[in-house]
């Protein structure tokens, strides 16, 4: 089967915002005496964080709300440290002009806007889909599906772009090929 379309992971492939997720969770978590160890952002990695957090600590507040305020610290973090990783560019300039391409994410639409606008990468992708747009996080497929149907391609046609254990499992568990 040929390779049609290219589906591409953002966090911790194209940007440097795995780093940032951990220095803003250590710096949130520390007012709740809560230590956030890299491990336990590594097991984290690639899942819904509002529904995973709640896994890992009692805190008494909903996952939405650990989430939202977790994300100000993030953000002030991301709006003067996010960068494009090495590459990164090069990499989407090739993927775009040889295929369909997808950016599939467990990230929210607020966040994209604000890489979007430091990277100003959206031009390369045909299609988008967001953790807004999703029920299921990764390691279930159904991002990398839903991504697949709206490009009108099959599992067997798109190639998987990730960096995360959780990533990797969504594609292979999409029957897609992943790097």
């Amino acid at each position: 089967m040929m390779i049609k379309a290219v589906l591409i992971d953002l966090d911790g492939f194209l940007i440097n915002s795995e780093e940032l997720y951990l220095e803003a969770n250590k710096i949130y978590f520390k007012r709740f005496n809560f230590i956030f160890t890299e491990s336990l952002h590594k097991q984290g990695t690639g899942r819904k964080f509002a529904d995973w957090i709640k896994t890992v600590t009692s805190i008494d507040k909903s996952g939405d709300e650990l989430l939202k305020e977790r994300n100000l610290v993030f953000f002030a973090l991301a709006k003067q440290k996010l960068k494009l990783l090495p590459g990164a560019k090069e990499f989407l300039e090739l993927a775009h002009k040889n295929f369909k391409t997808a950016l599939v994410t467990s990230s929210k639409k607020d966040y994209l806007g604000l890489v979007f606008g430091i990277t100003k990468i959206s031009k390369y992708f045909d299609l988008i889909i967001t953790g807004d747009q999703i029920t299921k996080g990764k390691p279930d497929p159904e991002s990398y599906l839903a991504a697949a149907k709206k490009l009108d391609v099959s599992s067997n046609e798109c190639v998987v772009f990730e960096d995360a254990p959780n990533g990797i499992l969504s594609g292979k568990n999409a029957g897609m090929k992943v790097y």
